[in-house]
């Protein structure tokens, strides 16, 4: 049984601002290296032709052979156990930004969070790192050992959140200081490329055969990147200059789980709760900007519905390719970097206007002198970030402080679903379920549902989030029916996260004579697609998110609801344990709550 402390007694008072960071990337071990390289025009896009054993070839920003283990062995050397690809470049780009500040990351002050997509899935290839234990495909264990690594006493916070992770990510670990639950927090991006992701995004057909054209009349897809990107935060006061976040918001399309809203929805709305006024102060956006035509046009109509047209917009993965969950961390690094050298960075790839609402692309590198950018993402499951960073002295991150105090709201419990093969309960009631002929959840669907053809296209951890839904808000005999209200967060942790459909995929592209990469499967190997199903089935268009644990942790997912719940326009959160590996073995404990905040 999941019990949550529903009043904690932080208080929100705290500014954050970034004292350290770190790229490593195919341009450059340093941040410092990767704005030289990007500064002159450089980049490492190329065509890799029978990578992978792959029959198509593809467009990538990659490391070379090797690259990583001998930067590694270089730089850090012997750690006592075998580390993967994905691993190394985490533990890299964090000892690397410690470094700088002398962070020391054995405190119990510090806490780690890593934002990834898929982690070590490249491990489910049986010819790929054979060294490295298979149990690590599971992410929890993943980061766990990265702490070890790093001599790090907590438990590490992993978010999976798709494309919008590494910048989700720094948003998690501002509100971790502002709880005041760390001094520090390191947030490390980072997502290494395989033949499972290059191949699922060509089973999408999303790729460009040519260094891809952000925002262009002839963009036709993206390429692809790997990176690990690391930013540290630290709360409180500070003499000197420096970066600080100014407003930040998730919001979910409730649209599509894999095609943006035509209207932008969740992305104007992300900007319009970060926050577009003092527009004259931000030298530009920095958007996704994909390349893709759905993605680009979204933008397009979010940034005019945020009457943001005005200003200047860049967009990077026509340089890095689309670096996935680092590329939140990455791209907010380089525009940092760039404010500092009062420049606007230049969209590689774009020559000439390719959406229906123009905007001021940034198609050369141009002066500016104003202090603030705003950083965008968006991904599959419908979930987009905005974020607004300004670089400031002392005393405007002083003033900033003072209007931020206030009391951390408090989560009401409203009703609590329980959900395990042994059956399902409502607020420790037992239900009467008929599964005489299919798998309980099917049977769930049926009873209380029935009206919803889709769900049998979802994976099994979809699924169990659609049940998990339907018996939150359906009516009983002695319970009122809910309703979920449009800005109820959706939050939530499990072990397994994907990796049930992992396998399934995986299956699809391990014989070379059977190679028929799924789209279908593609789509549900990424967890936060659990929630993006439940905003669209109850049009909801709050903040969404999907965490990985090693293991149920009571306190750990009190602190992740209530850093929802901190989202001034969050009026519910809805989240728990998720926790799906096939029809016989999952478990939900969730609940709904009312957020209640002090005047």
């Amino acid at each position: 049984m999941l019990r949550i402390n529903t009043s904690l007694t932080y208080h929100i008072n705290k500014m954050t601002h970034c004292i350290a960071h770190n790229i490593s990337s195919p341009l450059g071990w340093t941040s410092d290296e990767n704005i030289a390289a990007v500064l002159e025009g450089h980049h490492k896009l190329q065509t890799h032709e029978g990578k992978w054993q792959l029959k198509q070839s593809f467009v990538a920003s990659l490391f070379d052979d090797n690259a990583v283990e001998q930067r590694f062995n270089s730089y850090v050397g012997d750690v006592g156990l075998p580390l993967s690809r994905f691993e190394m470049l985490v533990v890299l780009s964090v000892k690397q930004a410690a470094q700088q500040a002398d962070v020391n990351l054995n405190s119990s002050d510090v806490g780690i969070v890593i934002a990834t997509t898929k982690g070590n899935v490249e491990l489910l290839s049986d010819n790929n790192q054979p060294h490295i234990p298979r149990q690590r495909t599971l992410i929890g264990l993943s980061a766990n050992t990265i702490a070890r690594v790093l001599g790090n006493p907590n438990a590490p916070h992993v978010m999976c959140n798709a494309c919008i992770s590494g910048a989700h990510a720094l948003l998690f670990g501002h509100r971790l200081l502002q709880m005041g639950r760390y001094r520090q927090v390191v947030v490390c991006g980072c997502d290494v490329q395989s033949a499972f992701i290059v191949s699922g995004f060509q089973s999408f057909h999303a790729f460009s055969q040519a260094p891809c054209k952000p925002f262009d009349l002839y963009r036709d897809g993206l390429n692809l990147g790997e990176a690990a990107a690391t930013m540290i935060l630290s709360a409180g006061k500070t003499c000197n200059k420096a970066w600080h976040i100014e407003g930040g918001a998730v919001r979910n399309d409730a649209y599509h789980i894999s095609s943006p809203s035509k209207k932008g929805e969740g992305c104007y709305r992300a900007l319009a709760a970060m926050g577009t006024n003092e527009a004259q102060e931000l030298a530009f956006v920095s958007a996704h900007g994909t390349a893709t035509p759905y993605n680009d046009e979204m933008e397009a109509k979010a940034l005019h519905r945020a009457e943001l047209q005005d200003v200047p917009v860049n967009a990077l993965k026509g340089i890095y390719g689309h670096t996935m969950g680092a590329a939140g961390v990455l791209e907010t690094i380089l525009s940092m970097m760039a404010v500092e050298a009062q420049t606007v960075l230049p969209t590689a790839g774009f020559s000439e206007m390719g959406v229906s609402k123009p905007l001021l692309i940034s198609a050369q590198r141009q002066a500016s002198s104003k202090p603030s950018f705003v950083k965008m993402l968006s991904g599959f499951g419908g979930c987009n970030v905005a974020m607004r960073w300004k670089w400031a002295d002392g005393d405007a991150n002083a003033h900033n402080e003072h209007n931020q105090q206030g009391e951390m709201p408090r989560l009401m419990p409203l009703r609590k679903v329980d959900i395990t093969p042994n059956g399902a309960t409502i607020d420790g009631n037992d239900l009467n379920i008929d599964n005489a002929n299919g798998t309980l959840l099917t049977a769930i669907y049926k009873q209380w549902a029935n009206d919803y053809p889709k769900f049998y296209k979802m994976d099994g951890l979809s699924r169990l989030a659609f049940a998990v839904g339907e018996l939150m808000v359906k009516g009983t005999d002695s319970l009122p029916t809910l309703a979920l209200e449009d800005n109820t967060a959706i939050v939530f942790v499990g072990k397994s996260g994907s990796l049930a459909s992992d396998v399934k995929y995986q299956d699809t592209i391990s014989n070379p004579d059977n190679f028929f990469p799924s789209p279908a499967h593609f789509v549900y190997t990424l967890p936060n697609i659990a929630t993006g199903e439940l905003a669209i089935r109850h049009e909801v268009h709050g903040e969404t998110a999907f965490f990985i644990a090693s293991q149920q942790d009571e306190a750990q997912i009190s602190t992740l609801l209530h850093t929802a719940a901190m989202d001034k326009e969050a009026t519910h959160v809805l989240g728990g344990w998720l926790e799906y590996e096939d029809d016989n073995h999952f478990a939900a404990h969730a609940q709904l709550y009312k957020v209640v905040r002090d005047l």
